[in-house]
């Protein structure tokens, strides 16, 4: 049957069945009881939630679903999106929710943002290049409840970024830095236990962020010789590269025993085993301050990055930047040797100062305000 219908009717035909197909099914939802029920919302995995979210929903003693699937969404699941979006008396999400721009939420409803990024760094939402047009990009923020933040400096770059008052955006901190600062030890434990072949090492763990052009993502080369890095590498160094989820290929050239990719493993973790992080554009880097984790930015492309900053880029970051491949051994051994431990106290007071191991029992109590 379906392959029939896409020799009958041309692609712009079905679109136009599909959206009044939509349509008539919110006009129902809109009709449906409205449930005291959480629903978290995300399209940032499949069949599961983030640490944000998850510690939220771990914590949370109330009705509540998860609604969790990667775009882009089928015709299947797209009506459940619908349903649970009109009929849930809270959503909480930690991304894009492209549903807002088409609907209205009902009176009574909340939808809180945790947003997947901490601090205020690399410019996002209206602030940065997109595919949205400007009207699709105010929509999709404009019915934000509250807006978790990580800090008092942070609320009006939030603010800006998504085009909503400042008093939406609020410091509670982001419930998956409780992890880090309640549990470092464990985590890390838990990375020795299931890889014990970094005990004993100091880890270096290069956690880059994707790329993109015009809002479009783009394969990275981060231009790194990994056959010299391997060689440059003491018996007692091991580099271990965590890529973005967004990038689904490889950054690493070749087989090394001295270089691994664990990027199936927990960030948070890796973060709290790391001796030294380098990153260059992630939000990571407030984990890592959160533990004193000494940093080097290694940016190759940073005349380039066309996303832009909140803060001055490279004065006010926590470390020292490297831009040549072959100068980012010294300059990580030296940041593990002589951390910059009151620029990391800077940044960390600035940014993250609503950050102290009890941001999930504030979301929680927020959502439990909303609940009837």
């Amino acid at each position: 049957m379906k392959n029939l219908l896409k020799k009958l009717m041309s692609p712009k035909t079905r679109r136009r069945i599909l959206e009044l197909f939509n349509r008539i099914w919110c006009f129902v939802c809109r009709h449906l009881p409205l449930r005291n029920r959480v629903l978290f919302f995300t399209i940032r995995a499949d069949g599961k939630l983030l640490d944000n979210s998850k510690a939220v929903y771990d914590a949370l003693d109330a009705k509540k679903v998860i609604f969790a699937h990667m775009l882009p969404h089928s015709v299947k699941i797209k009506p459940l999106a619908y349903y649970y979006l009109l009929t849930s008396r809270v959503i909480v999400t930690d991304d894009y929710v492209r549903y807002m721009r088409v609907i209205k939420l009902r009176e009574g409803q909340k939808l809180f943002q945790l947003w997947h990024a901490c601090g205020a760094f690399k410019k996002f939402g209206l602030d940065a290049p997109s595919r949205l047009k400007r009207a699709e990009e105010i929509a999709t923020h404009s019915q934000y409840s509250a807006v978790a933040v990580t800090s008092e400096h942070c609320r009006k770059y939030f603010a800006g970024a998504f085009g909503i008052g400042e008093e939406v955006c609020l410091p509670i901190g982001l419930p998956r830095t409780d992890f880090l600062i309640n549990g470092s030890s464990e985590m890390r434990n838990r990375v020795f236990e299931r890889h014990p072949e970094l005990r004993g090492k100091k880890i270096y763990l290069y956690c880059p962020t994707f790329r993109e052009i015009k809002g479009n993502k783009i394969v990275y080369d981060p231009q790194i010789d990994w056959a010299r890095l391997s060689g440059e590498l003491r018996s007692d160094e091991m580099f271990v590269i965590r890529r973005h989820p967004i990038m689904d290929y490889k950054l690493c050239g070749g087989e090394y025993t001295n270089i691994i990719d664990l990027s199936d493993e927990s960030t948070l973790e890796l973060t709290a085993a790391c001796d030294v992080l380098i990153s260059d554009y992630s939000s990571v880097i407030y984990d890592a301050c959160l533990l004193d984790v000494p940093m080097v930015f290694y940016c190759p492309d940073y005349k380039e990055y066309e996303r832009g900053f909140y803060l001055k880029f490279p004065d006010d970051l926590p470390g020292e930047t490297v831009t040549e491949s072959e100068n980012l051994i010294s300059a990580v051994r030296q940041a593990k040797e002589n951390p910059p431990v009151s620029r990391i106290e800077k940044f960390r007071k600035e940014q993250m100062s609503a950050c102290d191991g009890s941001s999930t029992q504030r979301a929680v109590e927020l959502i439990l305000s909303w609940l009837k």
